[in-house]
């Protein structure tokens, strides 16, 4: 299984634990035993998680201990503190898988660096995708990638947070620093003579596209936000607005109707940017929650319309 549809699968098992624990569990069980080695810490996260949260404290140890002492994987130090893991907590193969864990993510911390794919103008348009946490930049070229496929004129580059999230995956926080890798990126590419610089963001990839256009230089022709999550907005959407104007930004927001914690913040961004007469549109996408849509027509004749045919 591709990342992507793993993702998928993850959200649509989060739609049936909302109601049904067991349910959810049994549903993402089915899943992993078809084809087990096709899934990665996320989902064995999941299991575990949603073991514990039925009352099956066996399986949900047993998940762990597959995926930190037979895999080799780790999770950052606070997911394993989770209320469905609550009943693990005065175990003592819980404590000490827990602490191999936490080695391992201190040790991850302390080599990690941000990754820029770019090397060099190869295309007259460039496209830099974004990704959100819990996720790497193989996710956001995976999501991105089919929206361009068959276009040669669009150059796709990636840039990867330098701060670890769990074993493979990687996270931004919502602070002074994190959205810096983004700023650099488009600076470096500022100045190579593409003809229209996009960007598109997941998530939190959204957050770190709108601080880098907001506190920095930094800049592009077009702003695509999928399913934002952007604590920013709260606290600085006068400084968003003026940066999006200065910098003459048109802005294009895509949102799953389903979407219950982004959906509020994309229409909010995109009634304040709509009365400030700004260029930009907000797309809400039915039957989708917090994930990225399997192939957006509404993206690709987006981009379509943003070079002559």
């Amino acid at each position: 299984m591709d990342v992507k549809k793993e993702n998928d699968l993850l959200e649509e098992t989060l739609s049936l634990a909302e109601t049904d624990y067991a349910q959810a569990y049994r549903f993402l069980l089915a899943a992993y035993e078809k084809e087990p080695g096709d899934f990665g810490p996320q989902t064995l996260y999941f299991l575990a998680c949603l073991a514990g949260g039925a009352g099956m404290q066996d399986a949900a140890l047993g998940w762990l201990r597959t995926a930190i002492e037979k895999n080799g994987w780790w999770y950052r130090p606070e997911v394993l503190v989770d209320d469905d893991l609550a009943q693990l907590e005065g175990n003592s193969e819980f404590i000490a898988l827990k602490a191999r864990s936490d080695a391992r993510y201190r040790e991850a911390v302390s080599a990690a660096k941000s990754v820029f794919s770019w090397n060099g103008k190869t295309a007259d348009y460039l496209f830099l995708a974004v990704h959100g946490n819990t996720q790497n930049a193989q996710t956001a070229r995976a999501d991105w990638a089919p929206i361009l496929a068959g276009d040669n004129h669009w150059q796709l580059e990636t840039i990867q947070s330098a701060e670890p999230d769990g074993y493979g995956t990687f996270r931004w926080s919502y602070d002074d620093t994190s959205f810096l890798p983004v700023a650099n990126a488009l600076d470096a590419m500022q100045g190579e003579g593409y003809e229209k610089i996009a960007c598109g963001g997941f998530s939190a990839g959204c957050d770190m596209l709108l601080r880098a256009i907001t506190f920095t230089p930094a800049r592009c022709d077009l702003l695509i936000l999928q399913s934002p999550w952007i604590p920013v907005l709260q606290e600085h959407k006068a400084a968003i607005l003026q940066a999006l104007r200065q910098k003459d930004i048109a802005l294009r927001i895509f949102c799953g109707a389903d979407d219950e914690d982004c959906l509020p913040l994309a229409q909010e961004l995109s009634a304040a940017a709509n009365q400030a007469g700004l260029d930009a549109a907000l797309t809400v996408q039915e039957n989708c929650r917090h994930q990225f849509p399997e192939m957006s027509y509404a993206l690709n004749a987006l981009l379509l319309s943003e070079r002559p045919a």
